[in-house]
């Protein structure tokens, strides 16, 4: 298990995370308080197994993170530490240990950024067919969760307030950038190279969780504005502008995606088998449900909130079925001794 590790579990802290949040936006406390127990150990448990395999096997770390197909999902691992960070925020409202983990999530965002990103400007020999695929927003999720808790603490930093504030939402530019290019590249790929059937869906429902978290970190920052005491940027209207922009184009996706499933699963008659990968399909679903509720409180249109209210138990059923077939898989092998 230390040795082959696949940073996606990290998703699994994310998917956890934010549908936790969504539900204690929605009211649904027991739900949002489970999921947020739950990802305290969840969370511990793989950071554990993590720090072995560095410590144990840090060749086959190295060799992950210069792979251009994987490097980028090491993202998960910033955003899965910042999404627990907002739970403490949100739901139980701990604001030290949160501040504790927004620190290290931005340690982990500088080291991650650094590397695999030099990595791949500097050894990258593969051509795009071969190595671009949704699992590359990953790295605009762990910058964007920055910027999302960040904001959430932005009022708790007394007189760095505004810089606190200003810096989440120079991550959340980063983010929107990052996008923007990994996105069209990604496009380009869809529509000029032939893919598989049995690599699609998982890993591209990050198209729609990537603008969905950038939704939610946009509408993050301006609602914290306002309670931020020192003057800050005339910009809030830009700011609820791009949200928009980004949650239509993250609405956008979400049929685009639903008949590549149909056209995988129904058409090619494609067998699901866990994999972490699918833990990619969850965390877009919460992410699109707190975004949405976020953006409607923002710009105070409560219409679109109606959304959520839907989306949540979509999000649950997604959620419910990885994480059963997730123990199932850990559980096969020892059945099979017996």
């Amino acid at each position: 298990m230390i040795k082959t590790l696949h940073p996606a579990y990290f998703v699994f802290i994310m998917s956890t995370g934010i549908i936790s949040i969504a539900s204690n936006m929605l009211g649904i406390t027991p739900v949002a308080q489970g999921l947020f127990y739950l990802n305290i150990v969840a969370y511990a448990v793989i950071l554990t197994i993590q720090i072995l395999r560095i410590i144990m096997y840090w060749s086959l770390l190295y060799s992950d993170i210069s792979n251009p197909k994987l490097g980028l999902v090491y993202f998960a691992i910033v955003a899965g530490t910042n999404v627990l960070g907002a739970q403490f925020v949100t739901v139980v409202n701990c604001q030290c240990v949160a501040k504790s983990l927004w620190f290290f999530g931005i340690f982990l965002w500088v080291v991650l950024t650094l590397s695999t990103f030099t990595l791949l400007f500097l050894k990258n020999e593969q051509q795009i067919e071969r190595t671009i695929h949704g699992g590359w927003l990953v790295s605009v999720v762990g910058t964007q969760s920055v910027a999302v808790l960040g904001a959430l603490l932005s009022p708790c930093f007394a007189e760095t307030s505004n810089f606190i504030l200003f810096s989440s939402m120079v991550w959340w530019m980063i983010g929107c950038f990052l996008y923007v290019v990994i996105i069209t590249l990604i496009t380009y790929r869809l529509i000029f190279f032939k893919i598989a059937p049995e690599v699609l869906v998982p890993p591209y429902w990050i198209n729609t969780g990537a603008v969905a978290i950038t939704t939610l970190a946009g509408a993050t920052i301006s609602l914290s504005i306002p309670k931020i005491e020192d003057p800050f940027l005339d910009i809030d209207g830009f700011i609820k502008g791009f949200s928009v922009f980004f949650w239509s184009f993250g609405t956008w996706w979400i049929p685009l995606l639903v008949i590549i499933g149909i056209w995988k699963y129904v058409y090619h008659m494609t067998p699901y088998k866990y994999n972490p990968l699918y833990w990619g399909l969850a965390f877009p679903l919460g992410t699109y449900t707190a975004g949405t509720l976020k953006l409607a409180e923002a710009l105070g249109i409560g219409y679109i909130s109606n959304i959520s209210k839907v989306f949540i138990y979509i999000a649950y059923i997604a959620w419910l079925i990885v994480f059963v077939t997730m123990i199932r898989s850990f559980l096969k092998p020892a059945l099979a001794k017996q």
